[in-house]
């Protein structure tokens, strides 16, 4: 006998209390997923946005800190690598890169950090638009700040609502080019020469023959005065003349002095930077950096082991919140089965009448387990879709929140979880399948 047309009846006739089994096994089965999965994508997106960070040396103190201010651009006060030291590593023969990053300003709340053309192209492998920064007042931006190029802004010092009432008037940076997407942090920041931010801050440009130069500019445009009020005493007739030659001596004795950025730089008066980001040679390389630079006065680590110490916290939170989405599960299946138990109380005269009429136990068995193994994988189902749904959604927010790109996806675990729930359902559906095929027929007509 097929059991399929007693089961589709049952589900039609009560089909607001079945939408309602459902949707609780459902909403079970999403927690579930929708922490393992979410958990995943934010291991994999922090990964992702620490993937140029081989080493980081900065001066003693949070690890973590500085984690958080170069991978992730979360502000936070930290001090800073004296220049001596961190003007080593760019001519170490064991670091391949090595770039200084500078912090502490601000447009809009996005970060203004300090460093080099060579970073740029390290993190973003190029320009997508534009050229990059010739001038200390000139930025490359990433591909999430709402600017063009073209476009000038004024940093602020600082970040939040304390950076609206300190800016840096008078200094008018130029947005000259944009980054290639680089699914990071970095893709809301905004980098400018590291020269620009020590010199708005009135700190060494790094660059002695730029300021001894800036000096002679000065006493030069003194003298060209000079000898232009000289000249007006000569005769009108050839002072037009006279003028012009003066100015071409005057380009041929100063031609125009291009600006200085990035390396090398004037280790004597160098200012400090909260951290150094190095990329070496070799893996052995790597290691023997790390410890040259735990001194004193500068530390040396892989930002991979600080966030795997991250990650074992968020592990066991993960765990913790697994638990209780276990847990949950749990009291989910207790009420829906309870409440099966309730309504196959309603159910149990017209299988018994089926009985009577000839109905083996095994039909009558069959037909209550299929009625709520079909709730169970129904529920499982939508739970498994709501999960990978409401994961998508917090990840898109988080995205959007930190620039740090995350995607959630359905992966074993989830899977695994998913089907284990059905299971148990499966086990739990012969709880009432048992209860009905053991009942008598007779007490069942009788409702005893």
């Amino acid at each position: 006998m097929n059991p399929f047309p007693i089961v589709f009846a049952s589900l039609r006739r009560h089909w607001v209390m079945n939408l309602l089994f459902v949707a609780l096994i459902a909403v079970a089965v999403a927690i579930g997923v929708g922490i393992t999965a979410q958990e995943r994508a934010l291991r994999q997106g922090s990964a992702h946005a620490a993937d140029k960070f081989d080493i980081l040396v900065a001066a003693p103190g949070s690890q973590t800190d500085i984690v958080m201010n170069t991978i992730f651009l979360r502000p936070s006060a930290v001090n800073l690598l004296e220049g001596p030291i961190w003007s080593k590593l760019l001519s170490d023969d064991r670091v391949d890169f090595a770039a200084p990053l500078a912090f502490g300003d601000s447009w809009r709340d996005h970060s203004i950090i300090g460093s080099t053309a060579q970073f740029i192209d390290y993190l973003s492998g190029g320009l997508k638009d534009g050229s990059m920064f010739a001038d200390h007042e000139e930025a490359v931006i990433g591909v999430a700040v709402p600017l063009e190029i073209g476009d000038s802004f004024e940093p602020a010092h600082g970040h939040g609502i304390e950076a609206e009432e300190h800016h840096h008037h008078g200094v008018n940076i130029r947005v000259v080019g944009r980054m290639h997407a680089t699914g990071t942090p970095w893709d809301s920041a905004i980098i400018v020469p590291v020269e620009q931010v020590w010199e708005v801050h009135s700190l060494s440009t790094g660059h002695a023959e730029d300021e001894d130069h800036e000096d002679h500019d000065h006493d030069a445009s003194a003298v060209a005065t000079a000898d232009h009020d000289h000249d007006e005493d000569h005769d009108a007739a050839h002072h037009d003349e006279h003028a012009d030659e003066h100015e071409h001596d005057h380009d041929e004795d100063h031609p125009d002095h291009a600006v200085k950025l990035g390396p090398p730089f004037d280790g004597v008066d160098l200012p400090g930077v909260p951290a150094m980001v190095v990329h070496p040679k070799t893996v052995a390389g790597a290691y023997s950096l790390r410890s040259s630079y735990r001194t004193d006065h500068s530390m040396a680590f892989f930002p991979a082991e600080v966030l795997v110490e991250m990650y074992e916290m968020l592990g066991n939170a993960g765990t913790v919140m697994r638990w209780m989405a276990l847990g949950t599960q749990a009291l989910v299946v207790a009420a829906i089965l309870a409440a099966v138990l309730a309504l196959m109380q309603i159910y149990r005269k017209q299988f018994a009448v089926l009985r009577a009429l000839g109905a083996p136990k095994s039909y009558i068995f069959g037909s209550i387990w299929l009625y709520v193994a079909t709730l169970v994988v129904f529920g499982a189902a939508i739970g498994l879709a709501m999960g990978w749904a409401v994961a998508q959604a917090v990840s898109q927010a988080f995205t959007a929140e930190t620039g740090m790109a995350m995607r959630a996806t359905i992966a074993a675990p989830e899977l695994t979880l998913a089907a284990g729930f059905i299971l148990i359902g499966f086990a739990l559906a012969l709880v009432p399948a048992f209860m009905l095929y053991r009942k008598p027929v007779v007490d069942a007509l009788r409702g005893s």
